[in-house]
């Protein structure tokens, strides 16, 4: 089945993330997949030039959160890996290197690539999925918009024109990027996922984003993070508009 694909593959991943790299490559060398390392960004190396694409206070205001160096350089890597494969013809496939494959990640895979007509990004694997929307059903599988937050990059399909359009729009950086990516309403993309969900991220609970069982993430004072809770229900509202206004909510949705 791999051999029929016919898909250029990426990972991301830190050069010296040698665990993580062996790790990965038995995961897609498990199921006859062939991939190409793309090399993360190392956000303490390049710290002044990546808060200089950032907007700290508004990344607070949005997030409740301090922002951190994991953060700027996941964010930049899919950003950099965009603007590698926009010249590309074909729908490319990117994964971060603490993705997990299901026994039916191939078979998801090829239905997701069948329905490409149908979505801008396809996630294969999710963090958040909440209020799915189904507009397509091929056998087992169930193609969904969410009006919910729907968060979580470790797997996902993009088509390059689409991989162009975005990395010219994802700057500055303002919240994270998987929460970015959730504002569909204003990129205006169809952002979808591919349930059942057929990958998912295992770090153990080390992470180069949030640290080791996220002793990297400082939330702030509760009363500063009304900004935030205020702008996750205006997201509901923006969300649900969209969708109307594309035909994707109707009356008939369940």
């Amino acid at each position: 089945m791999s051999s029929d694909l016919n898909l250029d593959i990426y990972v991301i991943s830190l050069p010296d993330a040698h665990d993580r790299r062996e790790r990965v490559q038995r995961e897609f060398s498990s199921l006859g997949l062939h991939f190409q390392f793309f090399n993360g960004v190392d956000a303490n190396s390049l710290r002044e030039q990546l808060l200089s694409n950032a907007d700290v206070e508004l990344w607070e205001r949005n997030m409740g959160a301090k922002l951190t160096m994991g953060h700027l350089g996941c964010y930049m890597a899919h950003v950099d890996l965009w603007k590698k494969v926009s010249s590309l013809n074909k729908p490319v496939l990117i994964c971060e290197d603490d993705v997990v494959f299901s026994k039916n990640f191939l078979e998801a895979l090829e239905k997701a690539l069948h329905l490409q007509d149908a979505w801008d990004i396809c996630r294969l694997s999710k963090i958040r999925a909440i209020g799915p929307i189904t507009v397509q059903r091929l056998e087992n599988f169930e193609l969904n918009y969410y009006w919910g937050p729907f968060t979580g990059n470790a797997c996902y399909l993009i088509h390059p024109l689409v991989a162009k359009k975005l990395s010219n729009s994802f700057l500055p950086i303002t919240r994270a990027h998987d929460h970015e990516l959730n504002r569909f309403f204003v990129h205006g993309i169809r952002l979808t996922g591919l349930e059942p969900f057929s990958a998912s991220p295992v770090d153990h609970g080390l992470s180069y984003i949030t640290g080791d069982h996220n002793d990297n993430v400082h939330k702030l004072h509760k009363l500063k993070r009304a900004p935030h809770y205020f702008l996750k229900l205006s997201n509901y509202v923006r969300r649900f508009i969209w969708l109307w206004k594309n035909g994707i909510i109707t009356i008939r949705s369940r």
